[in-house]
């Protein structure tokens, strides 16, 4: 009976070996707000075809002010799309959230409220890969190594409310029309949208494009606080109440299969707590937007997505929160609560915090137009955004979040040092011969390493396992 137990044993073992934990996968989420946005329906559509961008020399050093004055305005633009390619090749993320992308339906400048398909890329999206991202950046005479092309299989780009007509005189102009009366403020249909770069393969999406304000429990628009005629039930009528949507953009939970484990890429974009009124109605809704995430990672039952779904984020998910939210916890004009809730969620894993030596650089430079960041709480090392250094200074407004059950293996910003010969591609505030006032943006490239667990493995045969051991116990009863 003895040959009979060994080899019951070397079955159970033989099984048992087929549950051991394959490697932890080491995976790069990032967010930048590039952007992209342009400033008339089709332009980055346009900007994004290859004749465009082969049209301008990005292997050259624009290092003075007489090569910059040299360009055309559709140049600057073209070097600015370069710029960015250049950056998130040097980041080299293996999941990519790009937030200020205007949104085209198949090659048709515009947006709906229509949800995305699970595959779908616009097209401006797939010609910022093959004309940007796939073609090698650096070298030439900008002082730089040559950057390796990147190519993402993978790509979603959601619909979104920003410019899409409201039909209501929602800023209380005394007319309807604009960017301020639209769901999500935009000057056409699809300005400031967002577009997913993904190495990994996109299994399901769930948008909340369509959620709508009133329908978060203790929301800030039926349930504002505020004393007076600055209270939202006095600024929005009754039928406005009604139809106003959460999202100034989308909030969209991206589903990438990472070698086997489900890990959910929750991205967004909540508006600027800036340009309205007294009444502060683009604060409050910041607040909730950024809520949103917090009540979803928490399991909350009550939002409904745009494919027909109901209730939040399963318990023991792994997940990755990202996107610009315009909220510092420390600093500016947002309400601090909610990114602070956010950053204090047990669930999210903030042991490491993005940094970087050039927003130290930034907010101490001798040229700066202003002081406000030597009244700031948060680090300058923390900073992710160049903003005007007389009100509000740089902020930490940008954030990869990944959930407390992967660990954190190391994070950065990419704003490089004066002395770094990557300083070009971020500049500092403000050149305003350059589109948008900076080579790139304003905001900084953010990234978090996250080790990815391995699924754990399903014996291939859990029946001869099963009948192994039954063996085994029938040797040791006969012996």
């Amino acid at each position: 009976m003895k040959n009979t137990r060994l080899q019951a044993l070397a079955l159970i073992m033989s099984a048992s070996a087929g549950m051991a934990h394959a490697a932890d996968t080491t995976v790069r989420f990032a967010t930048f707000n590039a952007s992209l946005n342009r400033n008339a329906l089709g332009d980055l559509l346009f900007d994004m075809s290859s004749a465009q961008a082969a049209s301008v020399d990005f292997s050259r050093a624009y290092a003075s002010a007489a090569d910059i004055a040299g360009l055309s305005t559709q140049q600057k633009e073209l070097l600015q799309a370069h710029n960015v390619a250049e950056i998130i090749q040097r980041v080299d993320a293996d999941v990519l959230l790009v937030n200020e992308f205007d949104f085209d339906s198949n090659g048709v400048a515009g947006t709906s409220s229509t949800p995305s398909a699970v595959d779908y890329s616009s097209t401006a999206a797939q010609r910022f890969q093959d004309n940007y991202l796939f073609v090698a950046h650096g070298g030439g005479t900008t002082g730089r190594q040559v950057a390796n092309p990147i190519t993402y299989a993978y790509r979603h780009t959601p619909s979104t409310n920003t410019g899409l007509a409201s039909g209501f005189d929602l800023d209380n102009s005394g007319a309807v029309g604009g960017g301020n009366d639209a769901f999500g403020f935009g000057n056409f249909a699809g300005q400031f949208g967002f577009t997913i770069y993904s190495k990994f393969e996109i299994k399901g999406v769930r948008s909340f494009q369509n959620f709508l304000w009133k329908d978060m429990p203790g929301n800030l628009l039926t349930n504002d606080p505020t004393l007076g005629a600055n209270n939202l039930a006095n600024f929005y009528s009754a039928d406005e109440m009604a139809v106003l949507r959460l999202s100034s953009k989308n909030h969209v939970d991206i589903t990438l299969d990472v070698n086997g484990t489900e890990v959910h890429f929750l991205t967004a974009h909540p508006t600027p707590p800036v340009f309205d009124g007294a009444e502060d109605r683009n604060g409050k809704r910041n607040a909730d937007e950024i809520r949103f995430w917090s009540d979803y990672v928490n399991g909350a039952s009550y939002m409904y997505d745009d494919q027909g779904g109901t209730g939040g984020l399963a318990s023991g998910s792994i997940f990755v929160i990202a996107g610009d939210y315009n909220a510092d916890p420390n600093d500016g004009d947002a309400f601090q609560d909610p990114i602070e809730a956010l950053l204090q969620n047990p669930l999210i894993n903030v042991s490491v915090t993005p940094a970087s030596q050039g927003g130290v650089d930034a907010a101490t430079d001798p040229n700066n137009n202003g002081n406000a960041n030597a009244g700031h709480l948060t680090p300058a090392q923390f900073d992710t955004a160049d903003f005007s250094d007389a009100a509000p200074g740089n902020l930490r407004v940008d954030y990869v979040l990944p959930s407390a059950n992967v660990d954190i293996l190391g994070a950065g910003i990419f704003w490089p040092t004066e002395a770094s010969p990557d300083r070009p591609l971020v500049g500092e505030f403000n050149q305003p011969a350059l589109f948008a006032g900076l080579p790139s943006s304003d905001h900084k490239a953010v990234f978090v390493d996250v080790a990815i667990p391995a699924p754990v493995p399903v014996p291939p045969a859990l029946p001869l396992l099963a009948v192994a051991v039954a063996g085994f116990g029938l040797a040791r009863r006969r012996v």
